[in-house]
């Protein structure tokens, strides 16, 4: 949760998630814009396999005293089979007209075509998905110090071939 109290105060939240089988995740992120001129972004990416449930949560409050303030809220979800399950949940409380705020939701799953396409190409069908699945998660990794991203690449890689979770 951040408080942005000061004028021009800016946060941001970059998040990705990943369920597997028998996990129910549930995040989230809240702000309060309580001063003229703040601004926030909320990115968050999830990522369901083999019947795992991912749930995010945002939450913004526009106070009276926010004039000019904005805020971004996006959510993307993948999910990998048909027994996963994703739901976004946003909550808003604007109390001034006088801001600019938005919310985004994506959630949908690999397309077989696409698989089939990987896989025309000389990919198996494991390497295919873990293609796709990485590529979803890039924008985050790009983001990240080069350590971290190799290390999240690598837990992604774990993770799609069942060796971990």
């Amino acid at each position: 949760m951040s408080i942005l109290k000061g004028e021009n105060a800016k946060m941001e939240y970059t998040g990705i998630t990943f369920a597997g089988n028998g996990q129910s995740l549930d995040t989230g992120v809240k702000v309060v814009h309580a001063a003229p001129n703040t601004s926030s972004h909320m990115s968050s990416k999830s990522i369901s396999k083999d019947g795992g449930t991912s749930t995010f949560r945002s939450a913004v409050v526009m106070g009276t005293e926010a004039d000019g303030a904005k805020c971004a809220v996006s959510c993307e979800s993948l999910m990998l089979d048909s027994k996963s399950r994703s739901d976004t949940i946003p909550v808003m409380d604007i109390r001034n007209d006088n801001v600019d705020i938005g919310h985004e939701a994506k959630i949908g799953r690999i397309s077989d075509d696409t698989i089939f396409y990987l896989m025309s190409r000389g990919l198996s069908e494991a390497d295919a998905r873990a293609m796709i699945v990485s590529g979803f998660a890039e924008p985050i990794a790009k983001e990240l110090p080069l350590e971290y991203a190799l290390e999240m690449n690598q837990l992604i890689r774990l993770e799609m071939e069942g060796s971990i979770g």
